[in-house]
């Protein structure tokens, strides 16, 4: 099979930096010829998968692989263009950190606590990633009802971010957040991602947690991180293989 190195970086989840890398070290079985990248796609899809298992989100939180692989996460259909996306809000949740006890006066104060328990990056930017996310909040709140909020940029974030990170704060209080159903929020999942495929991707999957009954029970208990990524896991391998075979 041979496609574009972007679109097969893309449809991994990938920096094409980092595809790019992993074909020169040998890495990922991929092989480049110019701008295209020639691969078997029963052998590729036994490596995604393989990575998916070993180091996106163990039980125990931990993983494995160096940090590349966390970008890893998507599978490759031969008949399909449609992504068959792994565990990639576990893995962006784990990236981010679960924080409990989160302290602010009122929104804005929130919001900022949230941006300074963002993990370390090269060329992070706390004071622009505060501006976007309040001219974000500008538009229409990132309140989605239930005592949820999800605060993201409009854009996705550059300056050497690669890797998509929720960073998830359970608060002390619940605060007013403007949300559409003008309940308090008691619970953030600050969302960053280097492509708005991935935002989307990940929107879409914890959007999927969210309307679960019971997940949202679960969740209003301020579950400690190995309950919360497990219980994760358990909804995104429902999502992904809702036959359950």
């Amino acid at each position: 099979m041979k496609r574009s190195l972007e679109n097969i970086a893309s449809q991994l989840g990938l920096n094409l930096d980092t595809l790019e890398r992993w074909i020169r070290q040998g890495k990922i079985p991929v092989s480049k010829k110019g701008s295209m990248g020639i691969y078997n796609t029963s052998e590729l899809n036994r490596w995604a998968e393989k990575q998916r298992k070993t180091s996106f989100c163990s039980e125990n939180g931990s993983s494995s692989q160096d940090s590349d692989s966390k970008e890893e996460g998507k599978l490759i259909d031969s008949n399909s263009n449609d992504d068959i996306v792994g565990l990639l809000l576990c893995a962006a949740l784990k990236n981010g950190g679960i924080f409990h006890g989160v302290t602010g006066n009122g929104k804005h104060g929130i919001i900022e606590s949230a941006v300074e328990h963002i993990p370390d990056y090269p060329g992070k930017d706390s004071k622009e990633i505060l501006l976007q996310l309040m001219e974000r909040e500008r538009l229409t709140s990132t309140g989605i009802g239930q005592g949820v909020a999800i605060p993201h940029p409009r854009n996705p974030i550059a300056n050497g971010f690669t890797e998509p990170m929720i960073v998830t704060c359970f608060l002390e209080n619940e605060v007013d957040f403007d949300a559409i159903d003008d309940l308090p929020v008691f619970v953030l999942f600050l969302m960053l991602s280097p492509t708005v495929e991935i935002h989307l991707n990940l929107l879409s999957r914890l959007s999927f947690c969210l309307r679960d009954r019971s997940f949202m029970r679960f969740i209003r208990q301020h579950p400690d991180k190995k309950s919360f990524l497990s219980r994760i896991r358990e909804m995104e391998e429902k999502l992904d293989n809702p036959s359950g075979r």
